[in-house]
């Protein structure tokens, strides 16, 4: 985003920037990939979280946020400053398009190319929600500088890729937790996840879907997007519930496009899941994933 120069004694080193609002440990996969073809680089971020501040410290990443919380260490520096307060500061109007309603309005727009050439009422249909939140979501969107107005009613997004990791993270806080049905076990220890018929529109995320798009991953928890309810999944998959069981089922949030011929997820969804599984063998086919199918999008 930049470049910072800072002083130390009579030396100057600069530094090519990121600059974020916040950072949590679910964005070490990007951080990390910038940091890692970037000499000389420095996280500036307004906060960043006590999880992801040991990491970057363990990837030798150097950071500096709005309180002064300094990390960097070369062969001649080692600077760590730690324990200075984020300073309170005037609390934001929430922004619709990251509440449990708006991140399925983003949803869509991120994953159909088209969708914001639809009309209000054929997004509120797509994306699973009432007509009413669409205008507000769209205008939210706006405001945070990540729609443009091309003319009155047509917009184009910017930041993308911002915009990806913010959903992500509000997908996993607040999104995901409302549709998450519960794990499972099939009855019987024969039956195998990818012999069974799905109803229609059900299908594949996390590491089941990345099995599916590319055989990336033999996976140990299999996520599955549903529209049918407990009782009915129960009987048509000869499920039973285990806390502990390697059948996760999820509530699918979104309508489908009617010519669906595939059991796995959004490319999205599937890369959102495995980054927020925070399982290092994820991440890893996560970033993939990103690379195979959302980068020439996101980049």
């Amino acid at each position: 985003d930049g470049i910072l120069t800072i002083s130390f004694g009579e030396d100057r080193i600069k530094f090519k920037t990121d600059v974020k609002n916040e950072i949590r440990n679910i964005h070490s996969t990007q951080i990390r990939a910038r940091a890692y073809v970037n000499d000389t680089f420095l996280l500036l971020a307004q906060n960043i979280f006590p999880k992801a501040k040991e990491m970057l410290r363990k990837e030798n990443i150097a950071y500096l946020d709005i309180a002064g919380n300094f990390y960097f260490r070369n062969e001649n520096y080692y600077i760590f400053i730690e324990g200075n307060r984020i300073p309170t500061l005037e609390k934001e109007k929430p922004n619709r398009a990251f509440t449990p309603t708006g991140l399925k309005i983003v949803f869509l727009l991120l994953t159909e190319k088209n969708a914001l050439n639809m009309t209000y009422r054929e997004i509120a249909h797509r994306a699973n929600v009432a007509l009413g939140n669409v205008p507000l979501v769209i205008n939210n969107l706006q405001e945070a500088g990540y729609l443009i107005a091309k003319n009155k009613n047509k917009y184009i997004i910017t930041r993308k890729r911002e915009l990806l990791d913010r959903w992500i993270t509000g997908y996993g806080e607040t999104l995901r937790p409302k549709l998450k049905v519960g794990r499972y076990r099939f009855l019987k220890n024969n039956m195998h996840w990818t012999e069974q018929q799905l109803a229609p529109a059900d299908v594949w995320g996390g590491e089941a879907g990345a099995n599916l798009m590319s055989n990336y991953i033999e996976p140990e928890i299999k996520t599955l997007y549903t529209k049918l309810s407990k009782v009915e999944l129960m009987k048509k998959m000869m499920l039973v519930p285990d806390a502990k069981g390697d059948i996760e089922i999820i509530q699918h949030f979104w309508q489908e496009t009617d010519n669906l011929d595939r059991d796995f997820a959004p490319p999205i969804l599937i890369y959102a899941d495995l980054i927020l599984s925070q399982d290092p063998r994820n991440i890893e086919v996560a970033e993939l994933i990103f690379d195979s199918y959302l980068k020439t999008d996101f980049y």
